[in-house]
């Protein structure tokens, strides 16, 4: 090391090796993700994801003090605090005309940006996508990448419209609207508690549509299950089809992960959108896309509109670093037990209230009936609980995903990162505001 050199004078040279094993272990796993660009297997530290976006965001040429800079666009920046906001790289990532393009102001935030869509990627292989072969972090949320990757097929296939197997959520459909295509819902049926996509009716939309593309999911709230991707992939393959599919927050479910993976094999895919808050405890604003053939997920990047900022980039690449491989699947083994505690307390509070669980298909949400009361009050009362996340709707109302859904039901989930004191505190609420309504009748 030239460190050596410079300090081997002043401190005695066994003190000098045992300084450089301590450096060596802070920077090696560094080094390890440079060099290899895969997600490590154990958690880096604080002081590791810092000093490597350190590194990074010093290569840009705003850092350069000497620099003489007289572009419109120069990094300047009022406040350290603002700069902190986005880990120091202002000059954001991509170019105007491709979101992961290298930006000749940006080595670093550009050097940032290609370790974490390869660190990324190789995370989503590695929780189950062993078949895809290409991926990026976009720095906008679920929907907008929804909106992007079907705009990327209308302009690269001549897609026109949508099949859209019914969801009650706004936010795919304003990503379609974005894209200019056209909305076809595909109907849902009922099969004992759960509303299902129903295939055969999404098979006669594609024999009877021109130029269409599939939007599938595979988690939402029950009673909704996941739709049959695998079935559908096969539908898509026969029909010649594009399908996209909206894996919002399946990431944390293995057996969601294997049906994707088994879709891939068994039939047509092209896109798979997941959520980083949602999956890898991010703040808000970041997807990850994933593709098997590398030419769409590159149509999806050059669709984008200018530079964006590298913050939400910045933060899913060091969240997948403070997560590791082994730490991810501890939130996953603690996912899979909050679930069991979450539908075993809940069963006890449907027999107590004379209510029952929906027997529906869902690895991460438990939801129970709440015949006799009204949702929308419940659901009020137990946000003034401070309990945040539940979804109550009234039998018949929009949020069903389909129409006349005969029960009224509170759907409570486990998602990844809840504890089992979430799920105690939340449960122990929900029992005291549901016996309130048994009092009264």
């Amino acid at each position: 090391m030239d460190i050596d050199k410079a300090i081997k004078d002043l401190i005695p040279e066994n003190m000098l090796r045992r300084s450089a094993t301590t450096l060596e272990s802070l920077l090696s796993p560094i080094r390890n993700v440079l060099h290899q660009r895969r997600m490590p297997t154990e958690p880096f530290t604080d002081l590791q994801i810092e000093i490597l976006l350190k590194i990074l965001s010093s290569l840009d040429t705003d850092k350069d003090l000497g620099a003489a800079r007289v572009g419109e666009r120069e990094g300047r920046i009022v406040s350290p605090i603002v700069e902190q906001l986005a880990a120091g790289f202002n000059h954001g990532i991509g170019r105007s005309g491709h979101i992961t393009a290298p930006q000749p102001k940006a080595p670093g935030a550009s050097l940032m940006q290609q370790t974490a869509n390869q660190v990324a990627l190789d995370a989503m292989r590695r929780f189950g996508l062993g078949n895809v072969r290409s991926g990026m972090i976009l720095p906008v949320s679920t929907g907008m990448s929804i909106g992007l990757s079907l705009a990327a097929l209308r302009q690269e296939r001549g897609i026109k419209r949508v099949l859209y197997p019914r969801i009650d959520h706004t936010s795919p459909k304003r990503g379609i609207s974005l894209s200019g295509l056209e909305l076809i819902e595909s109907p849902t049926v009922i099969r004992d508690d759960a509303v299902q996509a129903d295939l055969g009716g999404l098979e006669r939309l594609l024999e009877t549509n021109e130029d269409c593309v599939v939007l599938a999911t595979t988690t939402f709230f029950p009673p909704r299950e996941a739709d049959s991707i695998k079935e559908i992939s096969k539908l898509c393959a026969s029909h010649q089809a594009p399908l996209v599919v909206n894996n919002a927050y399946g990431v944390q479910s293995e057996s969601v992960m294997s049906t994707i993976s088994a879709a891939i094999d068994a039939g047509s895919v092209d896109l798979i959108i997941q959520s980083g808050d949602k999956n890898f405890l991010t703040p808000v604003g970041s997807s990850i896309i994933v593709s098997p053939d590398e030419d769409t997920l590159r149509s999806v990047a050059e669709t984008y509109a200018g530079r964006a900022s590298a913050a939400p980039v910045v933060q899913t690449f060091a969240a997948l670093l403070a997560l590791g491989l082994n730490g991810y699947n501890r939130f996953r083994d603690e996912q899979v037990k909050c679930r069991s505690l979450l539908h075993n307390r809940m069963t006890e509070i449907a027999e107590k209230l004379n209510q029952r669980i929906l027997k529906v298909q869902n690895p991460i949400a438990v939801a129970m009936t709440i015949e006799g009361m009204d949702a929308g009050s419940l659901g009020g009362k137990l946000y003034n609980r401070r309990v945040t996340g539940p979804r109550a709707i009234n039998a018949g109302d929009y949020g069903s995903c389909i129409d006349k859904y005969p029960y009224s039901y509170i759907v409570m989930n486990a998602a990844i990162g809840a504890n089992e004191t979430d799920i105690t505190n939340a449960t122990t609420k929900l029992y005291k505001e549901g016996s309130s309504y048994t009092e009264l009748a």
